[in-house]
């Protein structure tokens, strides 16, 4: 699946994480994160920059293989 932009990551990783039935406190403590940082993460999807090593800790939770494309 390819994604165009960070909303559309977040969507897709908020649908991945509740299709495995993972409370937004559960994926925070999996991913060595605060609940209050997922929750924010999650509602403002596109509107607040994210750090990649965030990306990289949801993706491999939720069983994305992110990877990054750059163009020439």
């Amino acid at each position: 699946m390819k994604v165009e932009n960070i909303k559309e990551l977040v969507e897709k990783l908020i649908e991945r994480r509740k299709e495995l039935g993972i409370s937004q406190s559960d994926l925070a403590q999996l991913c060595n994160l605060s609940v209050n940082g997922i929750s924010k993460f999650e509602s403002n999807a596109g509107e607040r920059e994210v750090k990649l090593s965030t990306l990289f800790k949801l993706s491999e939770v939720l069983g994305f293989k992110l990877s990054l494309e750059f163009e020439q």
